[in-house]
């Protein structure tokens, strides 16, 4: 176990606790740290992983990244989650010193001194870049994940001097087993470590030997373009198949997110004849004006089978403790108070 600093750029003691606690914890004669899911596509649920996996975690992506001791690292997301501990153990492995910010949108605010890695969630690079997006080049290298990233914020990151990934995993693998460059045209995740993939069902199965995992079968669908490397399309469990045409929300949204200021998201629901139709949920207050407005940008950017059946206006969307919009709970407790 290597020797390491701990800075603080916030006051917020439950947090100081927590990172405190976990690190404690880690370096406790237990075998396994427990951790939740995220609960975006179902109920959380408590897990073990075994720490010498997760040291195997940290290594993939330590090599990937080229770590090594003495460098500082980003705490900027809450150490309940798989990615905020993950970046804890990081450091203990390669004896990087660890900057802790608040738990906020934009926790690159107060941050004065160079950082080499940091994870950060879609939401966050937006608010960074919208009000201070010189922060970045303190940064060499970011690597964001916990949902995709919008087309809009895409394109104002290729051309940065920081190096921005995009990375793909879950709590079942200890983070991410894939990272794609966001400046690459090629738009492939590639696997990290010894990982390597196939498909089943059009859904992507994960063999990651570093991870003694076997065959993991996700319910992403993929284009499988070798071992090593893929192009995600969207989850299954979110395929929405209306009148025979199967259709991915996420591709949906993908044309929609540069002309909407709101958050939004493309969900399904029962339909008689479609067997299931194409909604939309809009994150704003119901205003006649703004739904014809929206109908209009449907009808241009869509096509005529991709356009929503019906359009939901709800005040506020139901998030998971990772930040993403956990879209079951929010379109069910909106049906619920009908």
């Amino acid at each position: 176990m290597h020797e390491i600093s701990i800075s603080y750029l916030t006051e917020n003691q439950e947090l100081i606790n927590k990172v405190q606690d976990f690190i404690s914890e880690w370096n406790s004669e237990s075998e396994y740290i427990l951790s939740k899911t995220s609960g975006s596509t179902g109920v959380p649920k408590v897990i073990r992983l075994p720490k010498n996996l997760l040291r195997s975690s940290a290594h993939m992506t330590g090599d990937y990244f080229k770590f090594q001791k003495g460098q500082v690292i980003l705490l900027s997301l809450s150490i309940d989650t798989i990615g905020g501990k993950m970046i804890v153990i990081r450091a203990l492995e390669y004896g990087m010193n660890i900057v802790v910010t608040d738990l906020t949108k934009n926790p690159l605010l107060h941050l004065e001194t160079p950082v080499y890695f940091a994870s950060l969630v879609p939401y966050q690079v937006q608010e960074i870049l919208e009000n201070t997006p010189k922060k970045f080049k303190l940064i060499s290298n970011v690597l964001i994940g916990g949902a995709p990233i919008s087309q809009k914020t895409l394109k104002q990151l290729k051309h940065s001097s920081t190096n921005f990934f995009e990375s793909f995993g879950m709590t079942e693998t200890m983070s991410h087993i894939a990272i794609k460059k966001i400046s690459s045209k090629y738009g492939l995740f590639e696997a990290v470590g010894k990982t390597h993939f196939s498909v089943q069902n059009e859904c992507l199965v994960i063999h990651a030997p570093d991870l003694d995992i076997k065959r993991l079968q996700t319910n992403d669908e993929i284009e499988l373009h070798s071992s090593t490397q893929f192009v995600w399309l969207g989850r299954k469990d979110f395929v929405i198949n209306s009148g025979g045409y199967k259709f991915h929300p996420e591709l949906i949204e993908s044309k929609l997110e540069p002309l909407f200021t709101f958050r939004f998201f493309i969900h399904k629901e029962s339909d008689e004849k479609l067997g299931e139709r194409i909604i939309l949920l809009v994150e704003q207050e119901y205003e006649k004006q703004l739904k014809e407005k929206i109908k209009t940008i449907l009808s241009i950017k869509l096509s005529t089978y991709e356009i929503p059946k019906q359009i939901y206006f709800i005040p506020t969307f139901i998030e998971t403790a990772s930040g993403k919009i956990n879209r079951i709970s929010t379109y069910f407790s909106f049906k619920k108070d009908e």
